[in-house]
């Protein structure tokens, strides 16, 4: 059964973040941020050229390491001028989103690692996927492509590691974009 996430809208998520606490680990994200992450999303990347012409990328999943650490599993065939942008130092941008809702937040990081997946990622992954593909199917989208849609290669899938510096919600509505201080 899918993760079920209360609609909201940019100011309720907002008030929920200055409302939730944060443990060390983890100062910019809330539990229930956390668990979105994790929770079977829509995953965008984004960064940009050191001219400044954007780079785009799909994720598949999201772990959240104990030490405050996020690894978005992408693939490597899919991402590729996205993880050699990231591999010279270029900023990271990630979107993670709610298709049946749209509730969105955004994560940035000046910096991030490209690391080889593990296999604690891949059932991870599978538990992910499967809650989206769950998902697009209750919104109506045939099961083939829903399955298509969060299908992966195990052989071509890497991490991107890093540390969130800010974190902003998306949620269509007025206050979008706005930064959660």
């Amino acid at each position: 059964m899918a993760t079920q996430f209360k609609p909201t809208s940019p100011a309720a998520d907002a008030a929920a973040w200055a409302s939730q606490s944060r443990t060390p680990r983890s100062t910019l994200l809330t539990p229930d941020l956390m668990a979105m992450a994790q929770g079977g999303m829509a995953v965008c990347l984004g960064t940009c050229s050191k001219e400044g012409w954007p780079r785009v990328g799909t994720g598949i999943g999201c772990r959240i390491l104990a030490n405050g650490t996020l690894r978005v599993i992408v693939s490597r065939i899919a991402n590729v001028e996205l993880l050699e942008l990231l591999s010279q130092g270029q900023p990271l941008a990630v979107t993670f989103s709610t298709p049946r809702d749209h509730r969105s937040f955004q994560v940035k990081s000046s910096s991030a690692v490209v690391r080889p997946a593990i296999s604690d990622d891949l059932p991870e992954m599978d538990r992910q996927t499967d809650i989206l593909r769950v998902d697009l199917i209750g919104l109506g989208f045939p099961p083939a492509v829903a399955r298509g849609y969060v299908s992966f290669d195990a052989q071509q899938m890497v991490a991107i590691e890093f540390v969130p510096d800010r974190v902003f919600t998306q949620t269509p509505g007025p206050g979008a974009g706005g930064e959660l201080k």
